[in-house]
């Protein structure tokens, strides 16, 4: 098992490696600036952060299981067993419940409210009838039934407010971005807040458009993190793409001060291997490979 984490551990690594090294090369050939930077920044962390909270949430689907069930999701719990399915089941459908809530205070007694109540019914009474049933020799099909109509209710609530929540954090972000390096010719001063939102999706068109090599790299690096999602291994799903949030926004700040005071060219080329050298994985890879012994028969 130790050697199998190793194996996983160093393809990572190398993977993270090969896109740091990606990543530089397009800086030079495309003659990168601080505003390329920092917009491909804002784009990748967009897409890939949603899309490893989409496939989180898709794995959770298919493994029966909610985002903060069982110690974060794993397999086994600290003491090495099992966690109940019909636990795992329950909480789903108590979610569900607890969702209810403020659906009910932001929509109040509307279509949207009473067609959610439905499928949170439907959640609470499949989730009984399989803590009454179990789950011993069930064949996949009737798991995943089972589990799609029990967690669907809080998965689609926490799609659309991950949807909202992460979203805005980038919408903000890319207001900001523009006063400090504009992407287009348009500003959303004096704009309705449709135009202002149109804005947004601009910058999503363009900045794809312009640094999807970019996204293609990020996006292998984070290959272990998206699959850890799907899987379900992990509690902690969102957690990549809001810490991806952070560096960025610290990113933002510190490149736009150091740009005021005349030094973008010392900072973004340091700003690169800070910001994507797999500094954590190096010394992980470093240490495990300096315990492996060698094998002389």
């Amino acid at each position: 098992m130790e050697e199998k984490r190793f194996i996983s551990d160093s393809f990572s690594f190398i993977l993270e490696l090969g896109s740091f090294v990606l990543t530089i090369f397009f800086a030079f050939h495309f003659a990168w600036t601080a505003k390329d930077l920092l917009w491909s920044l804002w784009i990748s962390s967009l897409t890939i952060g949603y899309f490893t909270i989409l496939t989180g949430m898709a794995g959770n689907l298919f493994h029966g299981r909610m985002a903060d069930e069982s110690g974060g999701g794993e397999d086994h719990d600290e003491n090495g067993l099992k966690p109940d399915p019909k636990k795992l089941q329950n909480t789903g459908a108590a979610m569900a419940v607890f969702f209810l809530l403020p659906v009910l205070g932001f929509f109040g007694l509307s279509k949207i409210t009473l067609i959610y109540a439905l499928f949170v019914g439907l959640s609470v009474l499949f989730a009984v009838i399989r803590f009454k049933t179990g789950h011993h020799g069930e064949s996949w099909i009737v798991r995943f039934f089972f589990s799609l109509v029990i967690n669907l209710p809080a998965t689609v609530f926490m799609l659309v407010f991950f949807t909202v929540h992460f979203g805005g954090f980038h919408f903000v972000h890319s207001i900001f971005l523009n006063g400090f390096f504009p992407l287009t010719g348009e500003t959303p001063f004096g704009k309705s807040i449709e135009g202002t939102f149109s804005l947004f999706f601009t910058f999503i068109e363009v900045s794809f458009l312009s640094y999807w090599p970019f996204i293609a790299t990020s996006a292998v690096s984070k290959t272990g993190e998206i699959i850890d999602a799907f899987s379900a291994k992990k509690g902690d799903m969102f957690l990549g793409p809001y810490k991806n949030v952070i560096k960025m926004h610290m990113m933002i700040f510190i490149i736009a001060f150091m740009g005021g005071a005349g030094l973008h060219s010392y900072i973004l080329y340091a700003a690169l291997v800070l910001y994507f050298f797999p500094f954590s994985r190096f010394f992980k890879f470093r240490k495990k490979n300096e315990g492996v012994e060698p094998n002389l028969k």
